[in-house]
């Protein structure tokens, strides 16, 4: 049976692109060129973090694959960002890099109206429709010489279009270790008139664990509460797959899951005087490398160079795996020579005797301009062709797995002859990426952050499945059994937030007795529950045991999961910010000719990202609406100039005010003090 939709590459965002365009009801092909590598993890054995962990659970929204994978595979998972506001708190795992591989291949195995082909693709053939100029996809043709009709087609070739792995003066073409470059396929898209650029991206080395002094180092535990990316993992529907650690690794840990922790260590001067001076032999500065490289994630040369008054670096060292010896040294990216690298580890006390496993290179490759792709993915030349992952330009895994899920649905949805349909900045962080990538020009690889959200609080880690089942069930991402679970929950918040506005703690003997047994402070006058809720260290969970003596309707409340309790803590903690994070969208979208001062000082603005303030500090816009269209702004940074021009506007007003009464005071008193 001929396939509708065919997708190149098995990656984080083809396995995705795959399993949503099944799931909506199209055949689909994947074509790779090595069945072994579906779902491989090339470089950090992690999954999840501020932003890039919001992502993840947005795909599990959307019925994607990622964030059950990570729960069946992770040997470790922690919340990061927990003494912080709930827009930024994420979900961060280390993963058993060959089980992960392993769960997400499975998953396409046992899809219906999946299949997989080890080929790689060389050619797209596209044929002209309509008028002069508009193409639209034919087929796929492959190494093996097989051409493959089909109505849409998502790449997603990673770092493989003219790839080239660089280390030192050491060079080779690939797009990973131990697998060959796309030079065919890169032409083929060429041929179209896709336009593309080049990036750089980099690994660290590897080292066996036996040659690592553990007891110098900071150990870095997992959760010692349940943590979990999706909804199944929460539900207790995932089978997992684990190995019993290896006894090498110091401080596992069992209780709700057994855990391997991470290690920290830090670079001195010795290290980097080592990198200074060898810095001449690194691709990246001495002309080998022409691509640009990520901003947000230097390589170890760059952090030197960089930042030469800084005496350390942290880098962490991460096991890949329950029963491999390897270890990712995590913020050592580097395109050194393999001596340097040597050299430099082994300055490091609990790596003195350092034995490296694998070396660390640089990626140079060829991604797609930003300029040739619609917001949902497709090409602006050619009808039925998507792109997704690193080879739009992008970093990072979560990323990848999140545009190749709207890639794939799209594709399925050209070839059923549907409208397209895109994620808004305010609905998911995926939409805040996908805007971000289509319509704005940038310069380096595209690393998804917080800041890059200026409606973070309205996209948090935990709300994912609310803000998109609805969506998810429209299009044939989900099932309506899951649908009506979240429609529940949803309700079951909503309620509990409502009985709280009616529940009142009064300022008795016995309440505060209650409220002192919980660790909670005391109440002085009576009160709504909802606004005890309120103070900064009031927790739903810690004040149910007070609720169900004071008012034993809630009793049912200890059976709601943690998840659930903390959306209603959100919800009532937060409901005014988010309404004021509304009524700022909509100032933001009235307030675009609103004039920005000449004499306005960004080096000195609180809120700018690094970025921004470089990029408003060279043009120096005149109105909001031209500092919303210079590349690298985003309209988070946009949200705090305006704070920032409202405070000044005050300040302004009052500065005349006094300035304007100050020469009256001044005219009636001389005469008296003259006389």
């Amino acid at each position: 049976m001929l396939p509708d939709v065919i997708v190149i590459g098995a990656g984080h965002a083809g396995c995705e692109a795959a399993l949503a365009a099944a799931r909506t009801g199209s055949r689909v092909l994947v074509l790779t060129p090595n069945l072994d590598r579906v779902g491989f993890m090339p470089c950090n054995p992690s999954i999840g973090g501020p932003a890039k962990g919001h992502i993840v659970a947005e795909i599990d929204a959307l019925g994607g694959e990622m964030a059950r994978a990570i729960d069946r595979t992770a040997l470790q998972i922690r919340m990061l960002n927990e003494s912080r506001g709930p827009a930024v708190q994420a979900l961060r795992a280390q993963a058993d890099k060959t089980l992960y591989a392993l769960a997400m291949k499975e998953t396409l195995e046992t899809t219906p109206g999946v299949e997989l082909r080890q080929e790689a693709a060389v050619r797209i053939e596209a044929e002209q429709t309509g008028g002069a100029g508009t193409w639209r996809v034919r087929a796929v043709v492959t190494d093996a010489g097989n051409t493959y009709p089909c109505a849409s087609v998502v790449i997603t070739a990673g770092t493989f279009l003219r790839g080239a792995m660089i280390a030192g003066a050491w060079r080779q073409a690939g797009g990973r270790a131990g697998d060959s470059a796309t030079g065919a396929l890169a032409a083929s898209i060429s041929d179209i008139g896709i336009q593309t650029r080049r990036f750089k991206t980099g690994t660290p080395p590897r080292v066996d664990a036996r040659s690592v002094d553990f007891g110098l180092t900071e150990w870095q535990p997992g959760s010692s509460a349940p943590q979990w990316f999706s909804r199944d993992g929460r539900e207790g529907r995932i089978e997992r797959l684990a190995l019993p650690p290896l006894a090498l690794y110091p401080g596992s840990t069992t209780g709700w899951r057994t855990q391997l922790p991470c290690y920290l260590v830090h670079t001195d001067g010795t290290a980097h005087e080592i990198i200074a001076a060898n810095v001449h032999r690194a691709p990246m500065y001495d002309g080998s490398i022409s691509g640009t490289g990520p901003r947000y994630c230097p390589s170890i040369e760059d952090k030197i160079m960089r930042f030469p008054d800084k005496g350390s670096h942290g880098l962490f060292l991460e096991p890949e795996g329950w029963r491999t010896t390897e270890l990712y040294v995590q913020g050592a990216n580097t395109s050194l020579p393999h001596d340097v690298q040597e050299a430099f580890l082994r300055t490091i006390p609990a790596l003195r005797n350092a034995a490296i496993t694998r070396y660390g290179y640089a990626v140079e490759y060829d991604a797609i301009e930003p300029s040739e792709l619609t917001p949902w993915f497709e090409s602006k030349r050619v009808q039925g062709l998507f792109l997704a992952g690193q080879v739009n330009g992008t970093s990072g895994y979560e990323e990848a797995g999140g545009q190749g899920l709207l890639a794939g649905l799209n594709a399925a949805r050209r070839c059923a002859g549907l409208d397209p349909v895109t994620l808004q900045r305010h609905e998911a962080y995926i939409g805040v990426m996908a805007d971000d990538l289509t319509s704005q020009e940038f310069s380096e690889p595209y690393r998804m952050m917080t800041s890059r959200a200026e409606h973070r609080l309205s996209l948090r880690f935990g709300n994912a499945d609310d803000r998109l089942a609805d969506s998810a069930l429209a299009w044939g991402l989900i099932s309506a059994d899951r649908h009506a679970h979240v429609v529940a929950e949803r309700a079951t918040v909503a309620q509990v937030a409502a009985d709280l506005e009616r529940i009142h703690l009064s300022p008795n003997q016995a309440t505060n007795a209650l409220l002192a047994d919980c660790g909670l402070e005391p109440v002085t006058r009576s009160m709504l529950a909802r606004d005890y809720l309120r103070r900064p260290q009031a927790s739903l969970q810690a004040l149910l045991p007070v609720l169900n003596a004071v008012h034993p309707q809630t009793a049912t409340w200890c059976d709601l999961r943690p998840e659930v309790l903390t959306a209603v803590d959100v919800q009532v903690k937060y409901a005014t910010y988010i309404a004021k994070e509304q009524e700022q969208i909509t100032r933001i979208a009235t307030l675009t000719d609103e004039r920005i001062p000449t004499s306005i000082d960004y080096a000195t603005m609180p809120g700018l990202r690094n970025e921004a303030r470089e990029r408003l500090t060279t043009i120096r816009p005149t109105t909001i609406g031209q500092a919303g269209r210079i590349a690298g702004v985003t309209p988070a940074d946009l949200a705090v100039l305006l704070i920032h021009l409202r405070r000044t506007t005050r300040v302004d007003v009052r500065s005349r005010s006094e300035q304007d009464t100050a020469p009256m005071e001044t005219v009636t008193s001389a005469p008296v003090r003259s006389a």
